[in-house]
């Protein structure tokens, strides 16, 4: 790292930390689940290999990251967080929030992948929502995460999950929408947008615990 802003301050030292291009989403990969180099590659398919290879180096000196043996069924080296690392979680999740903002569409080039499927819905969280502990599978074009979430808390993931979910929600583009409240579950199920397997009314419920405001959108209440 080079970037040293040469200030006893704490944003400086954050900023040296994660400045530099790729690191943020490398830790927002790592703050879903640990990582091979080979996964996390490939979740960045933009990423040249030499700048990963120098992006993780400089996150493990930080100590932001560290490798660990990967535990069975994986074989060889993953990247994980380290406890200092994993408190950069509700920091990312309020970034993601405040940089989805303005995101109402994906440009032609841009891509969603699994992991930042998963952190966008684990930043999108609402507590106190949901009155019973459900699980969703969320399919946005090639992406996936699963979701598991009470009142109080929640977990995502992409791994394949142990279990089986309550709903399944298959959906592209159009789950920004309604994330932010400008297309309700009624219309993106009669329009075909969205499809979902499970119970009545699981969409809707699924659309009010987790939201991602859209600046000056106008929401639109859905209570069926």
């Amino acid at each position: 790292m080079s970037k040293n802003y040469g200030q006893f301050c704490g944003l400086a030292k954050a900023a040296w930390v994660l400045g530099e291009r790729w690191a943020l989403l490398l830790v927002r990969d790592l703050s879903i689940a640990p990582r091979r180099f080979k996964d996390l590659h490939e979740g960045l398919p933009s990423i040249p290999t030499n700048v990963l290879t120098t992006r993780l180096r400089e996150l493990e000196t930080a100590g932001v990251a560290e490798r660990q043996i990967a535990e069975s069924p994986q074989r060889g080296v993953v990247y994980q967080l380290t406890d200092y690392g994993h408190q950069l979680q509700p920091i990312l999740d309020a970034l993601g929030l405040w940089g989805a903002q303005r995101m109402s569409s994906p440009a032609p080039t841009d891509v969603i992948t699994s992991a930042s499927l998963a952190a966008a819905i684990r930043s999108a969280y609402q507590p106190g929502v949901l009155e019973a502990p459900v699980t969703y599978l969320v399919h946005a074009g090639p992406a996936s995460a699963w979701v598991r979430a009470d009142s109080t808390n929640i977990a995502v993931g992409t791994e394949t999950p142990d279990f089986s979910s309550d709903t399944t929600i298959h959906a592209g583009p159009e789950i920004r929408l309604l994330l932010a409240g400008t297309m309700s579950a009624s219309d993106a199920l009669a329009s075909g947008a969205v499809e979902v397997e499970g119970p009545p009314h699981s969409l809707a419920t699924f659309c009010r615990a987790f939201h991602v405001p859209l600046e000056d959108s106008e929401l639109v209440i859905d209570s069926s």
